[in-house]
């Protein structure tokens, strides 16, 4: 389909046509499901594709931004013995792309069940969706790429160290030199780093109560981490609301805190 062609039992409308048939060794295999904004990281986001296996299932996002794909990435996506669907986005409005595959995540979970889910985007957006299925009990995470390659850590060589001969000057020039006071300067003490303070964390548990609390708020992805930060960085019920005053309006900040000051006060008790 599209750029992607790669028979893979499918129908033009993205349907599987075959059931699979599970044995007893793939039963003894995790099932992952990956789901690639390809849009957002391009043929990285695919690196380690051919790695998968067939308990594997790839969804591969794109939309008419995609003119092309470098060859090498062509090859990693056929040769894999993943399962792999294209879908393309055909509009191009803002998140439209993005929304089509948060209402498909939830379609595969209703027909399927997987040990694991990676959604493969740069896009800190997802974090939303992230934390909503991990409130679930399901295993997700948001990740640049199918296989994320770690780099090794910089070593530090010790350089040689400089060795120096010290001339010695003539008679007349020693005795000149002595009768010159000798000016001593104090070494400086330096002051030690005040090490910085952990930045408030907001746990998955705390999340999941707030967005429970919030739904009907209509807050997007950037509200609710002004929402996380608040609610971590404040002691008392007072700093709470007047950090989220700072970040919303009146009437938001009276909506958001009258449904979340109860989960605030059991959590800073």
């Amino acid at each position: 389909m599209g750029i992607f062609n790669k028979d893979n039992n499918k129908q033009a409308d993205n349907k599987v046509i075959d059931i699979p048939v599970f044995t007893a060794e793939t039963e003894k295999t995790a099932k992952r499901l990956f789901l690639v904004d390809y849009e957002n990281v391009s043929d990285a986001g695919v690196v380690g594709v051919d790695t998968l296996t067939e308990s594997d299932t790839v969804i591969i996002f794109y939309g008419s931004k995609v003119k092309s794909v470098a060859y090498e990435s062509l090859i990693a996506i056929t040769s894999s013995r993943a399962s792999i669907e294209h879908l393309k986005a055909e509009k191009t409005a803002k998140n439209y792309l993005d929304f089509q595959l948060t209402t498909y995540l939830g379609y595969k979970l209703g027909k399927e069940s997987f040990n694991e889910i990676f959604v493969i985007s740069k896009d800190s957006g997802f974090d939303a969706v992230v934390d909503f299925w991990s409130g679930k009990g399901y295993t997700i995470t948001r990740q640049e790429a199918i296989v994320v390659i770690e780099k090794p850590e910089a070593t530090t060589e010790e350089k040689p160290k400089r060795t120096y001969t010290r001339r010695t000057a003539p008679s007349h020039s020693r005795t000149t030199r002595s009768s010159r006071p000798r000016v001593v300067t104090k070494p400086q003490s330096k002051k030690p780093k005040t090490p910085r303070a952990p930045r408030p964390t907001v746990t998955d548990k705390q999340k999941a109560e707030m967005r429970s609390a919030l739904k009907g708020a209509n807050l997007n992805a950037p509200d609710y981490k002004k929402v996380y930060d608040a609610f971590a960085s404040s002691d008392s019920t007072s700093a709470y609301n007047n950090k989220l005053q700072k970040a919303f309006d009146n009437e938001k900040t009276s909506e958001i805190y009258k449904v979340t000051v109860k989960i605030f006060e059991k959590e800073h008790k």
